[in-house]
């Protein structure tokens, strides 16, 4: 084991040069500047957990126990905690509970615009083909702004692939993994200890996602640091049972070394004890059951790589790759003018201490999280972040609220006293009229339970006088100040809070609905920087998730996931898409979107006046997030435009065919008027030959004749007329 003070190695060597000493140094070193050893810390934090459950700690109350030095035993009253903190916490912890969390994946890789572009020339140029096939075919419905709608219709949908297996990927991930619920307890942590840490890497070929305890992490406390995982070291610190260790690290530890853990008389170190008490807080001397230290150390350190420029002999362009440190050029790449330059980047490393004296898998981790663009942007698998400790200690809501705690117990604690010593008005006596063979007790046992006094007036040596009895009021006039004063005490810690009576639903009877929905508006704005700071932590841990799931699925991944709505969903996640995306994730204000949800569903009446079935209506219910209610909203709307617009066709085909039929109708009956005149006509022709009639008869066919061309004239105007007007229609 190495001794105190270590100095940080030099962390820029080749591979080479870290050897086992150098490794073991490091560990060591960076669990020495650490702040594990400092009990303060790790008690602060247990105890904020124990204000929140309510456990008394009489140290907090030694001024009122034992005002004078020594506690007063046997007093009316006992100390106890009336829970003020622990109602807010809750509150707040069930509101992030009802919070969605909406994230979109997108694609920020240099190609992403590119490509976009590309995809809208295709569907423009094919819109434009289109037109230019009818018009070859001579149709007179040539829509001319068929492009323009296309190319805007494209922007409003458009959405990148690789994006599409990134958001798929994220769901399956959150899902897989119970991210959601791992997410709440966080919270937990953020509001009691103003603390939050995870651990997240690959596993088994899987991204994996753990919550970690508070008091089991440190890390590099850069006054600049919002996010552990920009840190440079980062350490959890556990206490295990010799079984458990084996298990784990069993593939690391020789045979000596595991007969040393479980057999601590074997053990040449004793410290186990040390370690055993600080665990549990119980007795050291319980060795079968003791615990044992387990210290996992995450750093960056510095690496040496290469980059290797050379011709391409099959296409003559300059290529560029990645080579290992220690690489030796062949000697006919050389004899071409193939370059190697170097540079150093980091490399995050572990290291795991047993015991205080074994350390094993000190190695750069295997899963290393870079950027593709710059490989020494690298992340810590550690990440957190505390709520307020800028250029000060990290404080957390229930240490605001740990001094109201205090006060308001103690003012619980004195009414109780003032109420045991009230006594209402009583009558005081003289001790000598105390009946004989009465003890003080007897007598005071009657004064109290029946509010009767006995007396032996003929008790030898007494003498009645007036100024043996009178009376004296005990009767305690304090109460109602100490009701106030715990009002005063809840009142301030609400202020401090943030949540006031009417968000946690106590209204007043004369408060009227506008007057408390603005006090609650008031509350949640000074809530809403808690919420989020915590919703940035998310955004960070669902990056980190989605970047290892490309370490995770080097091969490509199939799975099924289920929908808020309980639908099925199936993704095929391409390997080399997936590996060269840079993703990024948008993640959505929650509590703006909280009420845009509650307000779009307040609307479902009018929605279904409008037009909305209610079956639609019923569906947004079950939306969890705004962005999914204005899609099922939109859809309703397309779909109802979609039956509006094909009953229009419908009903103008039946217009249409209603004129046809009315038309041929007119026409039938036109050329049924026409054949009977022309009968009329070629029976007065007949009859003239026949009876050879005067000119008057002649002149009489003659103006039948003309009538028949004026006739024949009317009935062409109006069938072209019909046909102007069936043509406009």
């Amino acid at each position: 084991m190495y001794g105190s003070n270590h100095q940080i190695p030099q962390q820029r060597l080749p591979l080479s040069r870290k050897n086992k000493k150098w490794r073991e140094q490091c560990v060591e070193a960076f669990i020495d500047i650490s702040r594990f050893g400092i009990s303060e810390r790790k008690s602060f934090l247990k105890s904020l957990y124990d204000y929140y459950n309510g456990v008394i700690d009489e140290t907090d109350y030694k001024h009122v126990l034992k005002p004078y030095g020594k506690r007063r035993e046997n007093f009316p009253s006992k100390l106890k905690n009336y829970p003020i903190i622990k109602p807010i916490i809750d509150l707040l912890a069930g509101e992030k509970s009802k919070r969605p969390i909406n994230f979109t994946v997108t694609v920020k890789n240099g190609d992403a615009i590119s490509k976009k572009e590309e995809e809208k020339k295709k569907k423009v140029m094919g819109a434009m083909l289109k037109i230019f096939a009818q018009e070859l075919e001579g149709s007179d419905k040539t829509d001319t702004g068929l492009p323009q709608k296309v190319a805007e219709q494209f922007e409003m949908s458009y959405v990148d692939r690789r994006a599409v297996q990134g958001q798929n990927a994220l769901n399956y991930i959150m899902q897989n993994e119970e991210i959601y619920d791992k997410f709440q307890k966080a919270f937990f942590h953020y509001l009691v200890a103003g603390e939050v840490y995870s651990h997240k890497g690959v596993r088994r070929s899987e991204p994996f996602y753990d919550v970690i305890n508070p008091l089991d992490v440190d890390y590099d406390k850069d006054p600049d640091l919002e996010f552990v995982e920009d840190g440079d070291w980062a350490m959890v610190r556990r206490f295990s049972h010799a079984s458990t260790i084996v298990d784990h690290y069993g593939d690391y530890l020789t045979d000596e070394q595991i007969l040393e853990l479980e057999n601590p008389r074997h053990s040449s170190v004793d410290t186990y004890l040390l370690y055993r008490s600080e665990a549990s807080g119980g007795d050291p001397n319980i060795s079968r059951n003791r615990t044992i230290e387990v210290v996992t150390v995450y750093w960056k350190s510095r690496k040496r790589i290469g980059f290797m420029t050379y011709m391409d002999p099959m296409t003559g362009m300059e290529e560029e790759m990645e080579v290992v440190e220690g690489f030796r050029m062949p000697p006919e790449l050389k004899a071409t003018g193939a370059k190697v330059r170097y540079e150093w980047v980091n490399e995050v490393w572990e290291g795991t201490r047993v015991d205080g004296r074994f350390y094993i898998n000190v190695n750069p981790i295997p899963n290393q999280r870079t950027s593709l663009d710059n490989p020494s942007l690298c992340k810590l698998p550690i990440n957190g972040r505390r709520y307020s400790d800028i250029n000060s200690e990290n404080i957390s809501l229930v240490a605001l609220g740990i001094p109201y705690q205090l006060n308001y117990n103690i003012f619980k604690y004195r009414m109780e006293l003032a109420l045991a010593r009230s006594k209402d008005i009583i009558a005081q006596f003289d001790i000598n009229m105390i009946p004989k063979k009465w003890d003080l007790d007897k007598f005071m046992y009657y004064v109290e339970g029946t509010g009767i006094a006995w007396v032996d007036y003929n008790k030898e040596g007494v003498q009645l006088s007036p100024q043996h009895q009178s009376v004296l009021d005990m009767s305690i006039k304090t109460i109602g100040q100490y009701i106030q004063l715990l009002e005063s005490i809840f009142s301030e810690w609400e202020r401090i809070s943030g949540v006031n009576r009417q968000r946690q639903g106590m209204v007043g009877p004369y408060e009227g609905k506008a007057s408390s929905q603005q006090a609650i508006m008031q509350s949640s704005h000074i809530t809403e920087d808690l919420f989020r700071k915590f919703n940035r932590f998310e955004q960070r841990e669902m990056q980190g998730l989605l970047d290892y799931s490309k370490e995770a699925w080097v091969n490509g991944k199939k799975a099924t996931y289920v929908l808020p709505d309980n639908q099925i969903d199936m993704f095929d996640l391409e390997a080399e898409d997936h590996m060269e995306s840079e993703y990024g994730i948008f993640v959505s204000d929650a509590g703006r979107d909280l009420e845009k949800l509650d307000q779009a569903k307040q609307l479902s009446q009018s929605m279904i006046q409008n037009g909305m079935k209610t079956s639609e209506v019923l569906d947004l219910f079950d939306t969890e997030n705004f962005p999914g209610i204005k899609a099922k909203i939109r859809a309703a709307e397309k779909a109802r435009q979609e039956l509006e617009q094909k009953q229009q066709e419908v009903q103008n085909q039946q217009k249409q065919q209603e004129m046809q039929l009315k038309q041929q109708a007119m026409q039938q009956e036109q050329l049924e008027k026409d054949k009977d005149r022309q009968v009329q006509i070629e029976t007065a022709l007949i009859n003239a030959e026949a009876q050879d009639t005067t000119g008057k008869l002649n002149l009489d066919l003659e103006k039948m004749m003309k009538e028949h061309e004026v006739k024949q004239r009317e009935l062409a105007i109006k069938e072209k007329e019909l046909d102007r007007k069936n043509d406009a229609q």
